[in-house]
C-alpha cells in the first residue's frame, strides 16, 4: 500500500464503515527520518486525513505511514495510532488549517478552549 493521497480510498474501521474517500490531508513538509538499531533507516510520515463515506459523513483520521528494512523501504500504513511529539502535532494542525481540513465551527470552539487554557478568553 502506498501512502494515501487526496482522492484515494482507504479502509480504517469506524462505526461499521471501512471504505472511506480521502477528501483532504495535512502532512509534514518532510517525513521524520531516523536510524533504529533493529529497524535500520526509518521513514515516519504522520498525517491527518479528512475522510467521507458511510453513514457517518465527515471524520478525521490521525494515521501514519512508515518505511523500514522490514518493508524493504516501501512505505506502508501503520497499524495503530500515531505517536506524535507536541511540535509534530502542532505542525499537522497548522497544515490542516491551511488545507481547510477543519470546519469553521470546530476552529472557533478550539480557539475558545485555547483562550480558556491560556487565561485569555475571547
Amino acid at each position: 500500500m502506498m501512502a494515501a493521497a487526496v482522492g484515494s480510498t482507504v479502509h480504517p474501521w469506524y462505526k461499521g464503515t471501512h471504505e472511506w474517500h480521502v477528501k483532504g490531508m495535512a502532512e509534514l513538509e518532510t517525513p521524520i527520518k531516523y536510524e533504529d538499531t533493529g529497524q535500520g533507516e526509518v521513514v515516519y510520515a504522520p498525517k491527518i486525513l479528512r475522510l467521507s463515506g458511510g453513514k457517518v459523513g465527515r471524520v478525521l483520521w490521525f494515521s501514519y505511514w512508515m518505511a523500514t528494512k522490514r518493508t524493504k523501504g516501501k512505505i506502508k500504513w501503520g497499524q495503530g495510532p500515531p505517536v506524535l511529539e507536541e511540535p509534530v502535532l502542532l505542525e499537522l494542525l497548522k497544515n490542516g488549517v491551511r488545507e481547510n481540513l477543519f470546519t469553521r465551527s470546530f476552529l472557533k470552539k478550539l480557539h475558545r478552549e485555547i483562550g480558556t487554557a491560556l487565561g485569555t478568553e475571547v
